[in-house]
């Protein structure tokens, strides 16, 4: 079943503000990271997480109808980190050990050790084309999830970002979504 039940707006700013207080806590402790990259998505990551967009299922990480989440500017993962738990992925305890050697919470996401992270990311300008291989997937499968697909600004300026876009437009992927 999704969990996609909306909290009261006041719920969603005590979220918006223990997720900020985790990413500082989280790269002050690290001593390093990207904070500010991981803050300044905070909102869009309530919205799809929180706000009933995103349909998931934390306590069943690989449900096949679930929405996907790909993070393509990878080193803004604090942020990811910190919704995820707050969402019930994994123990908020797991959050005092970013970037720490043997902890599954690397400095960019890796699919394989973080329940909740739909790809391993960190080569900036990759991430929306594989979104289109999921949301592709999607329509092969005969599955109605969606994909979004969260990019940042400086990658944006990669040609991949921009063939990646014409491909969507091509294939009408109206199951895609970049923001």
């Amino acid at each position: 079943m999704a969990t996609n039940k909306r909290p009261p707006s006041a719920e969603l700013e005590r979220i918006a503000q223990s997720l900020r207080r985790h990413i500082i806590e989280m790269t002050t402790r690290a001593g390093s990271g990207h904070p500010s990259s991981s803050v300044s998505m905070v909102e869009i990551l309530i919205a799809l997480y929180f706000g009933g967009i995103l349909r998931h299922n934390p306590s069943e990480p690989d449900w096949p109808e679930r929405d996907r989440f790909i993070l393509s500017k990878g080193h803004g993962c604090p942020g990811l980190y910190a919704v995820l738990a707050e969402r019930g992925y994994f123990p908020l305890s797991w959050l005092e050990d970013l970037r720490q050697l043997g902890s599954p919470l690397e400095g960019h996401p890796n699919m394989l050790r973080v329940p909740g992270v739909e790809a391993s990311t960190g080569s900036l300008g990759q991430g929306l084309s594989i979104g289109i291989g999921h949301a592709l997937a999607a329509r092969l499968e005969g599955r109605d999830y969606h994909t979004y697909v969260m990019i940042g600004d400086g990658e944006s300026q990669q040609g991949q970002v921009w063939e990646a876009a014409m491909t969507a437009a091509k294939y009408g992927l109206d199951n895609l979504t970049a923001i």
